[in-house]
C-alpha cells in the first residue's frame, strides 16, 4: 500500500491523527511509512515549528503534507495558527515524534477523551519515566552511568513528561559504551515502540468499541 492509498483509507482508520515534530523527522518517518501498510492507522499530514527541520523533506519524500508553523510571538497565536490547519484535515490524535514545544493545557484540553480518561495526544520519551524527564535524556542517563536506560510512549498531559504511560522498552548499558553508541541504541528502540504502542491503542480502542456493541 502506498502513502496516497492509506491516506485514501483515513476515514475508515480508527486512530485518524497528524504529527507534531521539530527536528530530523525519523520517528514521524517511521509512523508515516507504519500508516501506509494499517488501514487502521493514518496520519493526515505533519506539523513542524522548525523551518529548518529535517521532517519538511522527509514527508516531501513520502508526499505527505507539512504545516510549517514558526514560533514567533506567543503560545497562544502559535496554536492558533495550529488549530487552523488541524481543521483541514479529519483528525482525532497528536502523535508526538520529537516536539519540542510544550502544548499549552488548553490545547491538550481540547484532544480530552473522557473514555481514556486522558487527551488524545501521544509522546515517545527516551529514558525509563518518570526518570530523566524533559531534554536531554539520553546525555543525562549516560552521564549518571545508570546500568539500563529505555524509553517510554505516554499520553500527553500538562505536565512535562508526567502523563499516563502506555509502553516502556528498556536497553543495558554495556562497558565500552560511548554516549554516540548509547544514543543509537536508544534510538533504535523508539522506532518499534512506537509502532507497538500504536498497536496497543489500536487494541484497546476495539475492545472499547466491543464493550459499548454489548452494552
Amino acid at each position: 500500500m502506498t502513502i496516497l492509498q492509506g491516506a485514501a483509507l483515513a476515514h475508515k482508520a480508527k486512530i485518524r491523527s497528524i504529527i507534531f515534530a521539530s527536528g530530523s523527522g525519523t520517528n514521524a518517518a517511521n509512523l508515516i511509512r507504519h500508516a501506509a501498510e494499517n488501514p487502521d492507522f493514518s496520519v493526515a499530514a505533519v506539523i513542524c515549528d522548525n523551518p529548518a527541520a529535517g521532517v519538511i523533506e522527509k514527508c516531501a519524500a513520502l508526499d505527505l503534507p507539512c504545516h510549517v508553523i514558526p514560533f514567533e510571538s506567543s503560545k497562544h497565536n502559535h496554536e492558533e495558527k495550529i488549530r487552523t490547519a488541524l481543521a483541514h484535515y479529519d483528525a482525532d490524535w497528536i502523535f508526538l515524534a520529537g516536539y519540542m514545544r510544550i502544548l499549552s493545557a488548553e490545547f491538550i484540553a481540547e484532544f480530552y477523551d473522557s473514555a481514556l480518561g486522558c487527551a488524545r495526544i501521544v509522546n515517545i520519551h527516551p529514558s525509563l519515566l518518570p526518570a530523566f524527564r524533559g531534554k536531554d535524556a539520553y546525555q543525562r542517563a549516560f552521564t549518571e552511568n545508570v546500568p539500563e536506560s529505555g524509553v517510554t510512549v505516554h499520553f500527553v498531559d500538562s505536565g512535562i513528561d508526567t502523563g499516563p504511560i502506555i509502553l516502556q522498552r528498556r536497553f543495558p548499558r554495556k562497558s565500552d559504551d560511548t554516549l554516540e553508541s548509547f544514543t543509537a541504541r536508544g534510538m533504535a528502540l523508539e522506532y518499534q515502540t512506537y509502532i507497538d504502542a500504536v498497536a496497543l491503542l489500536l487494541q484497546q480502542l476495539q475492545n472499547k468499541n466491543f464493550q459499548e456493541k454489548r452494552a
